[in-house]
């Protein structure tokens, strides 16, 4: 899903991506902020979001996740190569009828920030079908009223 760089890079990386201590640190430290219609928010796993909850109230809807096409397995890809993923997975949100946001995931220490999109109503096994589908490790689920989580894809 995130991190701008590959799974070699990080000290102590696992081979399988659940199982790597720094890999889920990173996601964890992570701000997954999303440029609403009424002004941008983060959302942050482990912590509820009121903003999240008003944007599904507004939806008529009760889920969400945030998703992106960037950096498949966490390997770094160029901008030349990101931007087309991101237009892809744009057009498959768009034609599941799925209302949608952008957003930017970013490391709170900086050194690394992603194209993404909080999805609004997409059920949970959709939303890990879609990270699949463009190589993720993992996206964030959440519903109202309850914490942001990290949900492994692979």
């Amino acid at each position: 899903m995130i991190i701008a760089r590959g799974l070699a890079e990080i000290p102590g990386a696992y081979n399988d991506p659940m199982l790597d201590p720094a890999l889920e640190a990173a996601y964890r430290a992570a701000d997954y902020r999303v440029d609403g219609p009424h002004g941008s928010f983060v959302l942050r796993i482990g912590e509820p979001c009121a903003d999240a909850d008003r944007l599904l109230a507004t939806h008529g809807q009760t889920e969400w996740a945030y998703v992106t096409a960037c950096n498949p397995r966490s390997v770094c890809l160029p901008d030349e190569e990101n931007a087309p993923r991101t237009a892809e997975l744009e057009v498959a949100l768009r034609d599941g009828g799925w209302p949608h946001h952008r957003g930017i995931s970013v490391g709170r220490n900086g050194g690394w920030a992603e194209a993404s999109f909080l999805v609004l109503g997409i059920p949970e096994g959709e939303a890990v079908a879609l990270g699949r589908r463009f190589g993720q490790n993992a996206i964030v689920a959440g519903r109202a009223g309850e914490p942001a989580r990290l949900v492994w894809v692979t």
